[in-house]
């Protein structure tokens, strides 16, 4: 137990023990004065008191009031006592990752398929970490061994691994925040209930305030909340808020300590931002995107890809703030960060090209979703983080809230930029090894292979390209032979779920694809276009997917690990 929750028991134990004796008539001196007056502060409020239990008297202590008041006209009063130094504020609860679903929000399902969804993300998360100083992990490794290993090499976050935090804690928070969007659209009481407990609506709160020298002062803490409709939102990298009005809930996502250490959430009270200061904050945010684009200086010769596509989704970003800059940002700083970054790898007439074509992105995005939705509200956009720790297909570059009819829907926009009709757009990079596995195609694994060819790599008898022309040789001729349904599965995979946004930045002109099925026979063409890559093409060859085998490291890092990048073309 730490200091402050001692000090919080104890106290919660003193002043029962003090009250008991007051309402037997016994003398309460011996008892330090906040203690003391915190009493008469009770008896002052509630003067015709008949019985009190405190909650360390429970089996379960966390699930009840600091004290339980049974007054002479059989009513309960619920009373929280908060003992603070100076003008501390009130800290709301910490409460675990693994309960607060079932406990607050009264969602037990939800909770157990939480609980197994945070499992996967932390077994993904420890082996992300350990990956860093070991490269062969065992398989079948269990979490405990992994927490070990990881604790040796990292017993306390640091700028290495800071990262990996950071990914793990936005997932965790992506996963409740859409079970949280399911019970909004059911109209199910477990939010109100959150809301009401944590915000502590339901209790009297008593804060008895000390210094040094025990002089103290007692007083009731009321909120002036009047819960109407509430609603959700996300705020920052690993927190969701409940609010009503201007008056909000938090729900932080945390490590109790190191990376080996518990899933804890913080709560804490918040205030939303009005429209005006909404307004205000983007219009800020527009400023100061506009200024560094117009101040940036790019030296480069050759544009960079990668580049090229980070500018293109901070490009779409700023345009769809642009035309809605009421809506509320998530994260208010990462598209200006995007466009910092990566603005000076691109030459400058090609970034003039992105400008101008995202404007045109950014209208038929519009157009899309007033297409699929009707009538709809933005409730707030997002540019999502790279680094993932689990392949999920569902995610894209921008995510959008949205509010239609009372309910919340999410949008995941995959934005991509080529320069012309006609290119190709790189999709994911998955590993060699899981390429076969039930993730994509589910029938086999190249692994073995891939573990025999580095074994003779390593021994000298191939080289990287023979390396590479055997992995792909392999991949095709397992493709071959696969039944339609299993290269349909893996294709879906590949090109995920989320809606693809083209923009044609050299033509000004953008398209919208759904990947949501896959249309006609797939025709697998093995060593196509060269002898590392197999193609997989279907609706009557007006889409094709390259599979290209690559290693992860240069040449001059010997073996290093086997990828696929996934190179997606469609003929208009």
């Amino acid at each position: 137990m730490s200091k402050s929750s001692q000090n919080g028991k104890k106290h919660v134990l003193d002043v029962y023990n003090a009250l008991v004796k007051y309402l037997n008539g016994q003398a309460i001196t011996l008892f330090q004065e906040p203690i003391q007056e915190t009493v008469k502060f009770i008896v002052e409020q509630f003067p015709n008191i008949i019985n009190v239990k405190n909650k360390f008297q429970s089996d379960k202590p966390d699930q009840h009031p600091s004290l339980l008041l049974t007054l002479s006209n059989s009513k309960t009063v619920k009373v929280r006592l908060f003992s603070l130094k100076g003008t501390s504020q009130i800290q709301p609860k910490n409460i675990g990752a693994k309960s607060f679903l079932k406990k607050y929000f009264l969602l037990n399902s939800l909770q157990t398929e939480f609980n197994i969804k945070l499992e996967k993300l932390y077994r993904q998360f420890l082996i992300a970490i350990l990956s860093k100083k070991v490269k062969d992990i065992p398989t079948y490794i269990t979490v405990t061994e992994l927490k070990k290993r990881v604790e040796n090499f990292y017993p306390k976050f640091n700028n290495v691994i800071n990262p990996i935090r950071t990914s793990f804690l936005f997932e965790v928070r992506e996963v409740c925040f859409q079970l949280l969007k399911e019970v909004y659209n059911s109209q199910f009481e477990g939010i109100e209930h959150a809301f009401r407990e944590l915000m502590l609506l339901d209790s009297v709160n008593i804060i008895t305030r000390y210094t040094n020298g025990n002089k103290c002062s007692v007083d009731r803490w009321e909120s002036n909340i009047k819960p109407g409709k509430l609603q959700l939102y996300k705020k920052g990298n690993d927190t969701i808020g409940i609010r009503s009005g201007t008056e909000a809930l938090t729900i932080r996502f945390k490590f109790e300590s190191g990376p080996g250490s518990s899933i804890k959430i913080a709560t804490s009270f918040d205030t939303f931002p009005t429209e005006n200061q909404v307004l205000l904050t983007n219009l800020k945010s527009i400023q100061k995107f506009e200024t560094i684009l117009n101040k940036c200086i790019s030296n480069v010769k050759k544009n960079s890809n990668n580049a090229i596509g980070k500018c293109n989704e901070a490009m779409v970003y700023y345009q769809l703030l642009k035309e809605k800059p009421e809506l509320k940002q998530i994260d208010d700083e990462a598209f200006i960060t995007m466009i910092e970054k990566y603005s000076i790898s691109v030459l400058p007439h090609t970034l003039e090209e992105i400008r101008t074509a995202s404007k045109i992105t950014a209208k038929n995005i519009e157009i899309y979703l007033r297409e699929e939705f009707g009538t709809y509200e933005i409730e707030s956009m997002q540019l999502v983080p790279d680094n993932y720790l689990i392949d999920r297909l569902d995610t894209g570059d921008l995510q959008l809230t949205l509010k239609v009819n009372g309910k919340y829907f999410d949008k995941k926009l995959s934005l991509k930029a080529i320069a012309k009709m006609g290119g190709k757009v790189t999709l994911k990079n998955p590993g060699v090894g899981t390429i076969l596995g039930p993730q994509y195609f589910d029938i086999g694994s190249l692994q073995p292979l891939v573990d025999k060819l580095k074994c003779q790599f390593e021994e000298g008898k191939i080289n990287h390209k023979q390396s590479l022309e055997l992995v792909s040789a392999s991949l095709g001729k397992n493709l071959v032979m696969a039944p339609q349904s299993n290269l349909k599965k893996g294709l879906i995979a590949l090109l995920g779920s989320a809606t693809a946004v083209i923009t044609f930045y050299k033509e000004n002109k953008c398209n919208i694809i759904e990947h949501k099925s896959i249309k006609g026979k797939i025709d697998v063409i093995p060593n196509s276009p060269t002898p590392i890559q197999t193609t997989l093409s279907w609706d009557q060859n007006s889409q094709q997917l390259s599979l290209r085998v690559k290693f992860s490291g240069g040449q001059a890092k010997g073996w290093s690990s086997l990828k696929l990048a996934c190179e997606y073309k469609i003929e208009y």
